[in-house]
């Protein structure tokens, strides 16, 4: 069974919640700008947390299925349900207004090669989802057999995302870090993508030293010379010299990932106790709305 690409504007990957314990190689983890969406919709659709899917950030996508399926989109009328596809039948989807990405999960989960682990697409390195690259229209998606759904209410899929947006409030923990929290609100600059989220501050920043290279990783929060913050994102480097504010904890990760341009955000300092209790807390409401396929 496949999907085919039949239409596409924006950005579209095979993803899957990425290839962590490679940083040490220089491979960033990849996987899912918000690997919560990706990760309820997997569910819904009987699969496992981490089987590949498609992310689509700021566009459509129209896809095909090649024999009869069941998909699980995380936009639109129908978000977080099951939608049975017969063969020849198309579904196309874009984010929801506010949000910079869609997921779509098929019953079984897209089937490409595995490159250390993972499915995931990492484009600057020419690596993982389809041919190393974004989707173009006419790619033909292989899918795995599917192992079967599950019965949820829509509206509880959906509030678990917004779980991870509310406020737009970025929670941080600044062990370590070289310069102090920026108070007020940060604008999400357009130059914004999966490497990182580029924050502008309200009457420009302090130009701050570099330091020596040292690693980072995914939602390191740095303080470029530009005076701009910049959020590393999945296909962030793996290294950096610039200094650095802090890392925005992982239960707002998926938060990052769905910043659109031109919104506004801020940083609020917290514990690393308080950023574990936080995510503990993320996946056990997580497993009481939808319990995962093992």
């Amino acid at each position: 069974m496949s999907l085919r690409v039949i239409e596409l504007s924006g950005v579209a990957s095979v993803q899957d919640l990425g290839r962590p314990g490679h940083a040490h190689e220089g491979v960033p983890t990849s996987g899912a700008a918000d690997s919560l969406s990706l990760c309820v919709a997997n569910r819904i659709a009987g699969n496992a947390d981490g089987a590949a899917g498609i992310e689509l950030a700021m566009g459509r996508l129209r896809v095909e299925s090649t024999r009869p399926t069941a998909v699980v989109c995380s936009s639109g009328g129908r978000s977080f349900e099951v939608v049975e596809l017969g063969a020849g039948d198309s579904i196309d989807f874009s984010p929801d207004d506010g949000l910079c990405r869609a997921y779509l999960a098929v019953a079984g989960g897209v089937d490409t090669r595995l490159v250390l682990g993972s499915r995931s697409t990492l484009s600057g390195a020419g690596f993982g989802g389809h041919e190393g690259r974004p989707l173009q229209v006419g790619d033909v998606l292989a899918v795995s057999e599917p192992q079967g759904t599950q019965t949820i209410l829509p509206s509880y899929g959906h509030a678990m995302v917004q779980f991870a947006l509310r406020g737009r409030v970025l929670r941080v923990v600044t062990d370590g870090a070289e310069a102090g929290l920026p108070a007020g609100l940060l604008r999400v600059s357009p130059k914004s993508n999966r490497t990182g989220v580029r924050l502008e501050r309200l009457g420009g920043g302090h130009p701050i030293e570099t330091g020596p290279s040292r690693g980072v990783l995914h939602g390191t929060v740095q303080a470029p010379s530009s005076g701009e913050l910049v959020v590393l994102g999945p296909d962030g480097p793996t290294t950096g010299g610039y200094a650095t504010v802090g890392a925005v904890i992982a239960a707002d990760l998926p938060a990052v990932g769905q910043l659109v341009p031109g919104q506004w955000v801020r940083l609020e300092a917290v514990e690393r106790e308080t950023a574990l209790e936080l995510l503990a807390h993320q996946r056990v409401t997580l497993d009481a709305m939808i319990a995962p396929i093992e």
